[in-house]
């Protein structure tokens, strides 16, 4: 059984645009909220790091791999855990929904007993600042930001 912590939300711009925004990992820093750093760039396996800061947790240092990725509709990293901990996929993925439309959905999903019961535990933080973070992508997708 798997935790899943998701946030999605519609975008009034065509998924190219959204893509092209999200595709350029190391410039999240420029519009994200919680994202102090990012490094990482796009292909099977690569290295993709990041520090994440949310509201009343403070930061969260991910390290992981760029685990699955189509363009125009998602990115998949994964994070290596020990053997007993699970697993932890960190999600982006884009929808078409016509010519003009998008939605977009940020996430992370918790496998196994110790990595579930850390999602619960962090859910709450982790749900706040996935909004903040889908919020934001939408305003400089629509031209907002």
């Amino acid at each position: 059984m798997a935790l899943k912590v998701e946030k999605r939300i519609g975008i009034q711009t065509p998924v190219d645009t959204v893509y092209e925004i999200l595709q350029d990992i190391e410039g999240w820093v420029q519009w994200s909220p919680i994202h102090k750093e990012a490094k990482g760039k796009l292909g099977f396996g690569a290295p993709v790091r990041f520090m994440e800061h949310y509201e009343g947790l403070g930061d969260w240092e991910i390290n992981g791999f760029v685990s699955d990725w189509s363009p125009l509709s998602h990115i998949h990293i994964g994070v290596p855990k020990k053997f007993y901990e699970g697993s932890l996929i960190r999600f982006y993925e884009l929808n078409i929904l016509s010519d003009t439309a998008c939605d977009f959905a940020i996430g992370a999903q918790f496998s196994g007993f110790l990595s579930e019961r850390e999602g619960k535990k962090y859910r709450s933080y982790l749900r706040e600042g996935f909004a903040k973070f889908a919020e934001a992508l939408k305003a400089k997708a629509e031209g907002t930001i």
